[in-house]
């Protein structure tokens, strides 16, 4: 009888990613030097970039931020950025395909690029845009209507820290994924990286099926270490089990 409770009781055998080549291609970094948060150096960004390549990534789509009066990137300094670092990648032997893109902010500065037409899709017309950590944007669904009118794929960068948007049964974020939205997981988020809230709300849009994209949104080599953890990360490998990521449509 005592068997029969300690089998029922075992746990479940650990499964673990050899590594990241089922992901391919990792669409949310930032590592151009100097330009936002992200990487200060072209060191910096050789260490992050070499580890990436390491790992089993096989295409980089780095995403510096663009938010009015904070980071006033524009398509032109992004793009001057990528050139100089892939040269540098170059002359000291690294060699991945690296592309350039951003993570938008949603601002009025976001609104007018997206009137003007200045933005700087990746793969199939996607954009990555993320929202304020304080509080939902009233104009969220009309921003996403409108990037669909403009045959633009609206993706919403780590949707599991937005704390407002995840009450207890993802009501909020259905309605933002029914609006025409693509979800983007940041792969930190589920060692714990920002926190238990994240951690437990992308934990459950993986269990819901709600995840199209991951992304690391490496900002510094410090954050390397989190890759040794996530290999045995149950719920990554659920979520790459599912066979709905479309990283690798990326390539």
């Amino acid at each position: 009888m005592f068997q029969i409770f300690k089998d029922i009781f075992k746990s479940k055998p650990k499964l673990r990613l050899h590594d990241f080549s089922e992901i391919a291609v990792d669409m949310h970094s930032h590592l151009i030097p100097g330009i936002d948060d992200g990487s200060r150096s072209n060191e910096e960004s050789l260490q992050m970039i070499s580890a990436l390549h390491q790992l089993g990534f096989q295409k980089l789509i780095t995403t510096p931020h663009i938010m009015s009066g904070g980071y006033d990137n524009t398509t032109a300094i992004i793009s001057e950025g990528r050139d100089k670092l892939s040269s540098y990648l170059t002359s000291n032997g690294e060699h991945i395909q690296l592309e350039r893109s951003a993570e938008y902010y949603l601002d009025g500065h976001f609104e007018n690029l997206i009137q003007a037409k200045d933005l700087m899709p990746f793969g199939k017309n996607y954009i990555l845009f993320e929202l304020s950590y304080m509080f939902r944007p009233t104009k969220l669904e009309q921003l996403v209507f409108e990037l669909n009118m403009d045959e633009y794929k609206p993706i919403l960068a780590h949707p599991e820290r937005y704390n407002y948007l995840g009450d207890k049964d993802l009501k909020q974020l259905k309605k933002v994924k029914e609006a025409g939205m693509y979800f983007q997981l940041n792969l930190f988020s589920l060692v714990g990286a920002y926190g238990p809230g994240a951690k437990q709300l992308g934990e459950k849009l993986i269990q819901e099926k709600m995840i199209d994209f991951v992304g690391t949104d490496i900002h510094n080599p410090a954050q390397l270490r989190y890759f040794e953890e996530l290999m045995e990360n149950q719920h990554l490998y659920e979520l790459i089990d599912q066979g709905k990521l479309l990283n690798k449509s990326l390539i």
